[in-house]
């Protein structure tokens, strides 16, 4: 029997009583929440957000108007650090004022079997001492069965400092990759830096439930200046 005037909340708008804003952070590879050992820091504001038992980031009290980011840092974990300007936020007065991010694998992520990716190196020119590009945002683009249509991973990462990253694809419910005959997908890696250049890689195959490396596929060095606008 339910009992008078008994409310039952969505879960998230339960776990946000009460707070201004959250922010949720989950493992890009997994999509599991990850609460423990980062630490996320609200540019601008004094006070410092708490765990709720959702797992969720929230802050209270403290008026949001000198907000101006939200930055994570990993800390130990295996993840890159990630900001996001007040403007990617969702912030009161919206219905939900929860943001969801992902965090991109670091190079060191320990990848569990299944996952398809890859590790590579960005560098300016193929030359014997080739100058790195770092922080530049990588994504792999896949083949769809049908043949024609070509569709974003939803995860993007970045070179490191040495031009090194790792990037991965995840697919859903009803994602279709085409598959060669070795059971490789057709791929192409997206590349922007400066915020505004865009270039991309020629087709590159990966083993499927695989992180392919140059020890794999021959491929993972990309040269800035030979890829394709």
């Amino acid at each position: 029997m339910s009992r008078p005037f008994e409310v039952h909340l969505p879960l998230e708008q339960g776990y946000l009583r009460h707070s201004f804003f959250a922010v949720e952070l989950l493992d890009a590879v997994t999509l599991a929440r990850v609460s423990q050992g980062v630490k996320v820091v609200a540019e601008g504001l004094y006070g410092k957000p708490t765990v709720n038992a959702g797992g969720l980031f929230v802050w209270r009290e403290e008026p949001i108007g000198p907000l101006q980011k939200v930055r994570i840092d990993p800390g130990t974990r295996p993840y890159e650090t990630v900001e996001r300007e007040r403007a990617q936020l969702q912030l009161p007065p919206a219905p939900l004022p929860l943001t969801t991010i992902e965090l991109p694998p670091r190079l060191d992520y320990a990848f569990t079997p299944g996952i398809t990716g890859a590790r590579g190196t960005l560098i300016e020119q193929r030359v014997s001492s080739p100058d790195p590009v770092p922080n530049a945002e990588v994504r792999f683009r896949w083949l769809d069965d049908d043949g024609v249509t070509w569709r974003d991973a939803p995860t993007i990462s970045h070179t490191n400092t040495d031009g090194d990253f790792v990037s991965i694809l995840r697919f859903g419910p009803t994602d279709v990759p085409r598959l060669n005959a070795s059971k490789e997908l057709t791929v192409r890696l997206w590349v922007r830096r400066n915020s505004t250049s865009v270039r991309r890689s020629a087709d590159l195959f990966l083993p499927e439930g695989r992180i392919a490396d140059r020890s794999t596929v021959s491929a993972m060095t990309f040269a800035w200046d030979e890829l394709l606008p």
